[in-house]
């Protein structure tokens, strides 16, 4: 009976203890002091929070949060590496595209300047074109024809003369000079008295390359001067130097027309035998024996095809003398 009451009491005592404890807890550090006799010591009670637990969970949202903000890092400095490589790239097209244009500004502007050239040498050579004439035709070694712009001409030479057809030396004047002035543009420079002749001809100095074909053929003997204020015909502007010339200047040595050396040799020109062939109507002298056709530009020697039946408008020594002319080797 005791030992339950005993039992009893300590129940209730260790009751009030843990309420006591419990009301402690709650107040904080608060000295408790026991009901019964004596001081009893001071308990002091501190609360520390519990600490927080990690779990997987949360690790794996972390490393997951980790995870994102790397890939986002690397995705920024992806798409921040592709706009430098556009902004090099589109630098590097802009840099290019300027210097295309550059370059082709600098391609039209040396095209601008060969056309410019071009046009002005045209310009020129037409100017030249236009102030010169060419020669179609030497008739004799004082008289030409000219044409120009589809117009043509009767030239008379001024203040010279040269043999007549059928006369010594007619075919040396012709061939000198259609040496001088053959296959070339000629200018007519008036000076005479007179514009033109009693046969209608233009009388004009003709020059060729600055050279004076009148006064080279005086020079040379194949002329004289004449028609000028010595014989009744007046003054010409070049009539000292022409008198002058022919003063100085020597006869040309001519041969009859189809007359040839009494030993029956070409005096050089390679071709022998009786000289004018048989059946020749039209022959050249022997000693320019080649035949130049000015119709078809042919040029004929002894021995070919058609020889005895061409009527040359020149003659000369040797076929390369005939090429140097224009006129190209017969083919038969």
């Amino acid at each position: 009976m005791r030992s339950r009451r005993t039992k009893g009491v300590v129940t209730v005592a260790a009751l009030v203890a843990l309420a006591a404890i419990g009301g402690n807890a709650a107040r904080g550090s608060d000295e408790i002091a026991p009901t019964g006799a004596g001081a009893s010591p001071v308990v002091t009670v501190t609360s520390t929070p519990a600490p927080s637990v990690a779990t997987d969970g949360d690790a794996a949202r972390r490393a997951a949060d980790q995870a994102a903000a790397d890939q986002a890092a690397a995705d920024q400095a992806a798409a921040d590496q592709v706009a430098a490589d556009q902004a090099a790239a589109d630098q590097a097209a802009a840099a290019k595209k300027a210097a295309d244009a550059k370059a082709a500004a600098a391609r039209a502007a040396a095209a601008r300047v060969a056309a410019d050239q071009a046009r002005a040498a045209a310009a020129a050579k037409a100017s030249a074109s236009a102030a010169t004439w060419a020669v179609t035709k030497v008739v004799d070694g004082d008289t030409i024809w000219v044409s120009r712009s589809g117009i043509s001409r009767k030239i008379r030479f001024i203040g010279i003369d040269t043999p007549e057809t059928g006369e010594c030396g007619f075919t040396e004047a012709r061939n000198a000079l259609r040496d001088i002035i053959g296959g070339q543009r000629v200018t007519l420079t008036a000076g005479a008295r007179d514009d033109v002749d009693r046969y209608g001809r233009l009388l004009r100095y003709v020059d060729v390359n600055g050279v004076d074909a009148g006064l080279r053929l005086v020079k040379q003997g194949y002329a004289v001067a004449r028609y000028d204020s010595r014989d009744g015909y007046g003054s010409h502007t070049r009539e000292a130097a022409y008198v002058r010339a022919d003063a100085a200047s020597p006869k040309a040595a001519c041969a009859e027309p189809g007359a040839g050396t009494s030993n029956g040799t070409t005096g050089g020109s390679g071709f022998t035998g009786a000289w004018p062939l048989p059946g020749d109507t039209y022959p050249c002298p022997q000693s320019r024996p080649v035949k130049g056709n000015e119709n078809s530009m042919i040029a004929h020697e002894p021995g070919d095809r058609y020889y005895t039946k061409t009527k040359p408008e020149q003659c000369f020594a040797t076929m390369a003398d005939a090429e140097a002319a224009g006129f190209r080797p017969a083919k038969v």
